[in-house]
């Protein structure tokens, strides 16, 4: 089974480390939503389509859902960024069972944020990286 297969399904945040605002500070996001995000839990839960085209995490918070979806195989345009500017990202799975995301800003194609995933003993978990921020959340099942 696939690191995207292993995702498929609901999670619950358990864990995110402190530094969580620093790394969507990095990463360009407002300071509105970099409260709004940093205060409040979200619930996500990830779709493959049968033909494994689509990948979508669906983010479920108290001011209701949003989806995101991306082609597992070439780029794609977000039409919603955290940043707010123009973004392109990709998705692909390593030999050691992570599933990468990678944004990188349209205009100058300089590396905005990193995020590995690896389901582990049941765990679901997110390293991000932006600049030199590394910050991980734990995502268990509800």
């Amino acid at each position: 089974m696939s690191t995207m297969e292993d995702m498929v399904g609901k999670w619950k945040l358990e864990s995110r480390d402190p530094n969580f605002g620093d790394f969507l500070a990095c990463r360009e996001v407002g300071w509105f939503l970099r409260k709004l995000m940093t205060s409040s839990v979200a619930d996500v839960e990830y779709l493959l389509t049968p033909d494994r085209g689509t990948f979508t995490k669906v983010t479920s918070t108290y001011g209701g859902t949003s989806q995101y979806p991306m082609p597992t195989e070439g780029e794609f345009c977000p039409l919603k960024t955290l940043s707010g500017k123009a973004e392109v990202g990709r998705i692909f799975e390593t030999s050691g069972g992570n599933m990468m995301q990678e944004m990188r800003f349209a205009d100058t194609g300089s590396v905005v944020a990193v995020l590995k995933h690896k389901v582990e003993d049941g765990k679901l978990l997110v390293d991000m990286q932006c600049k030199d921020i590394k910050c991980r959340a734990v995502y268990v099942r509800p």
